[in-house]
């Protein structure tokens, strides 16, 4: 936590009563954030924590930008941290603060565990019921607003590098890797056709881990994705879905990818990340079906997508 320590600020002092107020609140909340069986009724409080922070986020998003913050004498010109950034985000920066990232993390992946697993879900939606009285439709929005909630938190959080630095990368990647090889025994899986769900809100974990790969332990990052074929399944399942994703989702792929593509560990040994001729032929679609999507709609992002594009011509020399 050195590196949250070092910009920890008090929620109180000049803050704007608005910006007190949300960040108390945030606090609370985060505080209450434990590990409990899912379902539970301490599991079901849990799901209106995280409901809270969500609004908080929703709150913070529509409040105007700090502009003092750049004023601030000695700050960095690249727009700041986590800590000292114009945007308000302290819901964000409090669930960095108070260590309890990796904690969301591990309730996420064990939730979707526990969600493949149909005869466990049944056992544990009748237990419910039984010994506490939860109408199937009350346990059926907790699930929903669970996965939603905190799928929409860490997906901010992690758009911060500072997040990441603290996080345990293995375990995200093998959490992104473990939604997507579900999705991908389904022929058709609705919950990644453009849902809150964490079928298609894993694309932006995707994207922010490659976005900040050169900042984290870089080798071990691109180890794991090669070990566990993170690109291909990326690439197959944006194939896959390709017609139900948002030109959100679309754009922070095509970020993601171009990412990898200017990281200079990825691009000196690029190959084994494609094993097959049949990955690098999926893998050339996505200049069609992503990078020209983006640059239809935004033609001056043709510089940041550069090295995506140009590593597309280096795939298509080598087949």
């Amino acid at each position: 936590m050195a590196a949250a320590a070092k910009y920890l600020q008090e929620d109180g002092g000049d803050a704007d009563p608005p910006t007190k107020v949300c960040a108390e609140a945030g606090r609370r909340c985060v505080k209450n954030i434990r590990q409990h069986p899912i379902l539970s009724p301490e599991w079901i409080q849990l799901v209106d924590s995280f409901r809270q922070l969500t609004r908080l986020v929703m709150v913070e998003g529509r409040m105007p930008v700090n502009t003092k913050v750049s004023e601030a004498h000695g700050r960095n010109t690249d727009g700041g941290t986590l800590w000292d950034q114009e945007a308000h985000e302290n819901a964000i920066r409090i669930l960095v603060e108070e260590a309890k990232v990796n904690l969301c993390l591990r309730l996420i992946k064990d939730f979707k565990k526990w969600q493949y697993d149909p005869d466990q879900v049944k056992a544990t939606m009748t237990s419910a019921q039984t010994s506490h009285n939860y109408p199937e439709v009350h346990l059926e929005n907790a699930t929903l607003q669970f996965e939603e909630s905190l799928g929409l938190l860490l997906a901010r959080a992690f758009t911060h590098v500072e997040t990441l630095q603290l996080m345990d990368i293995p375990l995200l990647i093998e959490h992104v890797h473990l939604v997507l090889d579900h999705s991908s025994r389904l022929p058709d899986d609705p919950a990644a056709r453009g849902t809150k769900h964490q079928e298609t809100i894993v694309l932006y974990y995707y994207s922010s881990l490659m976005k900040h790969a050169e900042a984290l332990n870089n080798g071990e990052l691109l180890a794991k994705s090669r070990e566990l074929q993170l690109v291909k399944m990326v690439t197959d399942h944006v194939l896959k879905n390709e017609t139900a994703l948002s030109h959100d989702v679309i754009t922070a792929i095509a970020e993601g990818m171009s990412a990898l593509a200017y990281n200079e560990d990825f691009s000196s040994d690029w190959e084994p990340f494609f094993p097959s001729h049949e990955d690098k032929q999926n893998f050339l679609l996505l200049e069609e079906k992503v990078a020209n999507v983006v640059l239809a709609s935004s033609p001056e992002r043709k510089k940041d997508l550069r090295p995506l594009l140009d590593l597309f011509k280096t795939v298509q020399r080598s087949m």
